[in-house]
């Protein structure tokens, strides 16, 4: 099949959203395939109109394989004996005694459902081709033109009635003659990142087509593999044609001379073949309204009002505004030490789009909502390391507070298997949390005695939980604290009472065994090792969180009770360290030394996503945390790696280092022509974490807030000059309805509406030269780039701040002034 280019004269296509991406030819594969969702089923659209394809997924299609029941072993009974072995020096057979035996277990592999087939006749020259995401809709179109005039096939997945749904439109006078088949062929190329093993070639599938009540009628059913978890899935495709006829051949549906054409598609995974029989698709499809702008207009209502609540303008020309994707990836290819501000924009709309797709039921998984492959990296599970934590960071601040509900209850969910975890592997109270998880089950599996002792990552409760409490001081939703987050809060302090029970010569608590995720130390080159910074930073904010928590509720008071020994055991825990570099370090234990060339930084969590190192309450270690991000390389430039560093960057209000790694990603060929990114460098697995961050990356680096206090610009690059970002939601529920900023004009203002009366601290690191509102305003303690003010409850508050002309130092210059 060919297409024509469009001339110059006569452009194409003619009308495109305002918010979107497009491309002029089909995508061959389905990683440039364009993408929709709901937050349950996924759809990946591509293909030429002759053989045009649309896999379907839903986000709980995980391939059993004999692990969802199983509890991690009892290993409690070796604690002591390894922490000694740890203790005197020898790590490697503490790694090796504490999990001998055991044999790592993946998570069960996500997987797609199967491939809906349109096949059409090639009988005429294409003239002209697009296909369109509507960011505002969801809306997936691809439109052509041939003799005959333009056709138009479109596709959305409802959050309004849980169904994909699919139009088909001929030209004027011009009728549809399509032949539907489903097919499980799917890309089944083994990953060398995850699990060797092809339990996908044992599911047992049986397609049927059917015509009844007017309707013609497509079914998947997958069986998987007896006795190792779920029975199996299922898709039901109704095919409501206009006009023209229906006709079976074998396990095909053919649609012969129809004036139009929807399909309605539904998916389910059944625990029991029962399940299904009682579960039927069927009966519900039959039921359902059939009309593609009323299905469009109930979905919209929803998703258009999620997405439309923040938008990003770094004041790029509106010619680039209409650049195809293809267009903007080979312009920042061409340009790859800069920063291209027309893709930025492009990718904060295409990652929030993503992300609010793919975020319902669950969070977005390692690829989102959408796989083509059997063979997923790394399970396609969701990775708590860093991954889905970094995927989430935006969801709350970037106000799609409601559709981080599936995060909430994926992590709620587990708690029980937590507990497990904790009992099992060190005989204590609370929760342990694991480094994967496919979504059904929260049990440490994914640990051995050689390469990966991840049930010595003792921090992994605290960042999942990280969320839930920045979502709380975001909302201020007294009952979710009180019901949901507090509970969780208060008994994962219950962990640390009982595991830290080693202390140092100075009567500090011991952090033995730990792990900095996926490091190890220069000097052993031992995943196992002592005093993790990540661990002890993670301790740390879990008991400051539990004793907040108790406060809060006024419980746990008392002598004896947990306030009064969490707070005695917060004055126990080890400080952050310094190494001889002067770069804040990764352990803090006399013989582990740094290693440098490593894609994770778990030893910034206290700069992201804690608060805990900034300028104001702790500026000794601001100047140490940006040079160990200066020293910090990555081992294969894993875009985890780069987005961490740009967040810690952010909070330590260094923009040059924040824009480095937004190029290192940029600049290394990781977009997809749909906008979702990879993991690696040259499109090296499709991976969302990029996609899904980045756009908290840009908000981090505009607007920063904690509890009391906001600001303004904190990691501004020189190279954005002049824009406005709105939808932003505060910590210390401050909801930030625009801000802007012209650096020539020397100017930022700021509107805002606090939830509460509070009196903040307004912070401008540049400077203020004269700052206006009706507003309240007083000196600020902090310093004289900093303001108090004074905000009314529900009352909407216009600040202006002039900056001075010496503003133009950067914001790495003006971070470590204050640092001293």
């Amino acid at each position: 099949m060919t297409f024509a280019r469009p001339s110059k004269d006569n452009a194409w296509p003619p009308v495109l959203p305002t918010r979107g991406i497009h491309e002029l030819s089909p995508a061959v594969g389905w990683t440039d395939g364009f993408l929709t969702g709901n937050g349950e089923y996924g759809a990946i659209l591509y293909g030429d109109p002759a053989q045009e394809k649309v896999v379907f997924n839903h986000h709980r299609f995980v391939l059993p394989n004999d692990t969802r029941d199983l509890p991690p072993p009892v290993l409690a009974d070796r604690l002591e004996g390894i922490r000694d072995k740890a203790l005197a020096g020898d790590y490697k057979g503490a790694n090796h005694d504490f999990a001998a035996g055991w044999d790592l277990r993946w998570t069960q592999t996500y997987h797609p459902g199967y491939e809906l087939h349109l096949a059409t006749e090639d009988a005429s020259r294409l003239d002209r081709y697009a296909r369109i995401t509507d960011f505002r809709t969801g809306e997936v179109t691809s439109t052509w033109t041939d003799v005959q005039g333009t056709w138009v096939r479109r596709l959305f997945v409802s959050r309004a009635d849980r169904v994909v749904v699919h139009e088909l439109v001929p030209p004027p006078g011009a009728t549809i003659d399509v032949t539907l088949s489903l097919r499980t062929d799917l890309d089944d190329t083994q990953s060398t990142k995850g699990s060797d093993d092809h339990l996908h070639t044992q599911v047992r599938f049986a397609t049927l087509a059917t015509l009844e009540g007017g309707s013609g009628w497509l079914s998947l059913q997958g069986v998987y593999p007896e006795d190792m978890g779920a029975f199996g899935y299922e898709g039901v495709t109704r095919v409501v044609p206009s006009g023209g006829t229906l006709s079976i051949d074998g396990s095909r549906l053919v649609v012969t001379a129809a004036t139009g054409l929807v399909l309605l598609t539904r998916l389910d995974r059944y625990e029991t073949q029962t399940a299904r029989v009682n579960r039927s698709l069927t009966p519900q499809l039959a039921t359902l309204d059939t009309d593609y702008p009323t299905l469009l207009s109930r979905h919209a209502a929803i998703h258009t009002e999620l997405y439309d609540r923040s938008r990003l303008d770094l004041s790029v020309a509106a010619t680039d505004r209409r650049l195809t994707t293809t267009e903007l990836i080979t312009r920042q290819k061409d340009e790859p030490s800069v920063v291209d501000p027309a893709l930025l924009e492009r990718l904060y709309d295409s990652g929030r789009y993503l992300f609010l797709s793919s975020s319902g039921v669950l969070p977005p998984r390692l690829t989102g909502i959408w796989t083509g492959s059997w063979t997923a990296a790394w399970a396609g599970d969701f990775t708590t390391d860093a991954n889905v934590n970094l995927q989430v960071a935006g969801g709350s601040m970037l106000d799609l507070t409601e559709v981080m509900e599936g995060y909430f209850n994926l992590v709620l969910g587990q708690l029980d298997h937590w507990r497990t975890n904790a009992r099992n592997l060190y005989g204590a109270r609370g929760f342990l949390a694991p480094s994967r998880t496919d979504g059904e089950y929260g049990h440490m599996l994914h640990f051995d005695n050689a390469e990966f002792p991840g049930h010595c990552w003792t921090g992994g409760a605290d960042w999942l939980l990280q969320p839930l409490l920045e979502y709380y001081e975001i909302t201020r939703d007294d009952v979710f604290l009180r019901d949901r987050l507090a509970p969780a809060l208060m008994e994962l302090a219950l962990f640390y009472e009982d595991f830290l029970t080693r202390t140092d010569g100075e009567g500090r608590v011991v952090f033995v065994p730990s792990f900095s995720m996926e490091n190890t130390p220069g000097s052993t080159e031992v995943h196992l090792s002592i005093n993790a910074t990540g661990d002890i930073a993670a301790g740390r904010h879990a008991l400051t969180a539990a004793v907040a928590a108790a406060n809060s509720l006024k419980v746990e008071q008392g002598p004896g009770e947990g306030v009064e020994r969490w707070t005695k055991l917060l004055a126990r825990l080890p400080d952050h360290a310094v190494n001889e570099d002067g770069a804040l370090a990764e352990w803090n234990w006399p013989d582990l030394t740094d290693r440098y060339d490593h894609r994770h930084v778990q030893h910034l969590y206290s700069a992201w996503p804690l608060h805990e190192i900034n300028p104001e309450e702790r500026p000794d270690l601001v100047a140490p945390a940006l040079r160990a991000l200066e020293l910090r390389s990555d081992d294969h430039l894993s875009a985890h790696g780069s987005l961490h560093r740009a967040l810690a960057a952010a909070r330590l209000k260094d923009g040059a280092m924040m824009y480095d790694n937004l190029r290192r990603i940029l600049g290394s060929n990781m977009l997809f022509r749909s906008l979702m990114t990879s993991h690696n460098p040259d499109l090296d697995v499709y991976n969302a974490d990029a996609a899904h961050a980045l756009p908290a990356v840009l908000a981090e680096s505009l607007i920063y807030t904690r509890p009391g206090v906001l600001e303004l610009l904190p990691a501004l690059p020189e190279q954005w000059p002049k824009g406005s970002i709105s939808g932003i939601r505060g910590r210390g529920g401050i909801r930030v309805h625009d801000l802007a900023w012209d650096l020539t004009a020397r100017v930022t203002s700021v509107t805002v509406t606090s939830d509460t009366n509070q009196d903040i601290t307004l912070i401008s690191r540049r400077g203020v030269e004269t700052l206006r509102t009706r507003a309240g305003v007083a000196p600020s303690a902090v310093g004289p780039y900093a303001r108090t003010v004074t905000l009314v409850s529900g009352q909407r508050t216009e600040i202006t701040v002039s900056l001075p002309r010496e503003s133009s130092a950067s914001a790495s210059e003006r971070a470590r002034r204050l640092a001293g």
